[in-house]
C-alpha cells in the first residue's frame, strides 16, 4: 500500500453541481497536503464500475464517489475486496442515503470534500443481492442501503426527474402518497438464514443494510450499517388507515408493535414472489423479479466519515424533506391523533 494517499474521483459529469464539486475536491486535497486528485467521468451506460477499476489500476487509495446513490453503489461494488482502499462520498444526488446514514452533511459540499480526504474512517457492511428474473435467469449486485419489492420500487421507478430537481427528496413522498391506495398487495414467501418459509401479503418488502432514510426516519428500529446483520421489513397496509399507522410508527418512532409491519433479522434473506413484481436496489429501479436474495458482507467497506463531533443525526432533519408549508410541529400532532384511534390497545 502506498504511503501517500492517492485520491481518485469517479464523478457523474451531468450532475448540476459537478463543476463545483471538482473544484472543491482539488482545493481539499491541496489543503490536506495531498497530490491533485485523479478524475474519471462516468458514462450514460456505466455509473462508475469501469472508472473505479481504472482508479484502482492507477494506484488510488481513496476513491470518491461523486454523484448520486447509483454512483456510490457502483464504486462500492468495485471496492469490495480492494485491500487498503477506502470509499469517500461527495453526494450530488436526490437521496444520498448512505451519506445520510453516516452523518455526512449532504447540503454542505465544501465540508463533504474535506471529509472525503480526511482521516476518519468507519467500517460499513454491504449486501450481496441476487435477483431472479421472470425467465429464471439471475443477476448479482451490491446494496449498501436497502433493496426492495413492491411500492417502494414503484415509487423509485415513477418519480419524475424533473420533480426531483424542483422539490428534492420530497418528490418520493409525493409519488408515494399518490400510489399508496392504488397498488395491490403481493403474496410473498420469506426465509431468514435458510430457515422455514413464511407467507405474507405485502405492499412492500425491504432488505435493509443501513436503516435511515431522508428526514431521520428509520426503516427498522435499532438497525445499523456496521453490525454484521441485515434486516427485513414487511409492510402490509390495505387502506389509508393502515398507511397512517405506518406513518405514525416511523414519524413518531413508536416502540409499539403494529399489525401492518413485521420485522426480521439475519445474515441471509430470501424473498420469493408468486408473480413478477418491480424491484429496486439502493433507489435504482432494476426491473421486474420473481425473487430477491441477499447475503450480508460484514465490514466490506471502509468509508470516510466526519469526526464524531461534526456528524449529523443519521438521515438528517425531517423538516428538510417536507414542503415549507408543512412543518413537523404541525404534522406530527395530526398523525399522532389519527394513529391513536387505529393502533391496537389504544
Amino acid at each position: 500500500m502506498p504511503t501517500t494517499n492517492v485520491v481518485a474521483v469517479v464523478i457523474n459529469p451531468v450532475k448540476g453541481e459537478a463543476k463545483e464539486a471538482r473544484e472543491l475536491l482539488v482545493s481539499a486535497c491541496a489543503t490536506a497536503g495531498l497530490p491533485a486528485p485523479l478524475f474519471f467521468a462516468t458514462a450514460e451506460d456505466d455509473a462508475g464500475h469501469a472508472m473505479t477499476r481504472e482508479a484502482l489500476a492507477a494506484g488510488a487509495t481513496t476513491v470518491v464517489a461523486c454523484g448520486g446513490d447509483g454512483t456510490v453503489r457502483a464504486v462500492a461494488e468495485e471496492l469490495i475486496g480492494a485491500e487498503g482502499v477506502a470509499l469517500s462520498i461527495l453526494p450530488l444526488g436526490t437521496g444520498n442515503l448512505l451519506a445520510r446514514n453516516l452523518g455526512i452533511d449532504v447540503d454542505d459540499l465544501e465540508a463533504c470534500a474535506a471529509v472525503a480526504v480526511g482521516e476518519e474512517l468507519d467500517p460499513v457492511d454491504a449486501l450481496r443481492i441476487t435477483l431472479q428474473r421472470p425467465d429464471r435467469s439471475t443477476e448479482s449486485t451490491i446494496s449498501v442501503v436497502a433493496s426492495g419489492l413492491g411500492i417502494d420500487a414503484e415509487v423509485m421507478n415513477q418519480t419524475s426527474e424533473g420533480v426531483k430537481k424542483v422539490i428534492g427528496p420530497a418528490a418520493y413522498a409525493a409519488t408515494g402518497a399518490a400510489k399508496m391506495l392504488g397498488l395491490r398487495r403481493h403474496p410473498v414467501r420469506i426465509s431468514v438464514d435458510e430457515g422455514s418459509w413464511e407467507t405474507e401479503n405485502a405492499r412492500t418488502v425491504m432488505l435493509v443494510n443501513a436503516g435511515y432514510i431522508q428526514g431521520g426516519l428509520q426503516y427498522v428500529p435499532g438497525s445499523r450499517h456496521d453490525d454484521g446483520v441485515q434486516d427485513a421489513i414487511v409492510m402490509s397496509p390495505r387502506s389509508l388507515a393502515g398507511w397512517t399507522v405506518v406513518a405514525a410508527k416511523m414519524l413518531l418512532r413508536l416502540k409499539q408493535d403494529v399489525p401492518v409491519i413485521s420485522y426480521r433479522s439475519g445474515t441471509s434473506m430470501s424473498v420469493h414472489t408468486f408473480y413478477p413484481v418491480e424491484a429496486q436496489v439502493d433507489g435504482d429501479p432494476v426491473g421486474t423479479v420473481t425473487a430477491m436474495e441477499s447475503q450480508i458482507l460484514p465490514h466490506a467497506l471502509r468509508v470516510h466519515v466526519p469526526r464524531e463531533e461534526d456528524r449529523l443525526p443519521p438521515g438528517g432533519a425531517l423538516a428538510k424533506i417536507l414542503p415549507s408549508a408543512v412543518s413537523p410541529q404541525k404534522l406530527w400532532p395530526r398523525v399522532q391523533e389519527r394513529a391513536a384511534s387505529l393502533l391496537p390497545g389504544r
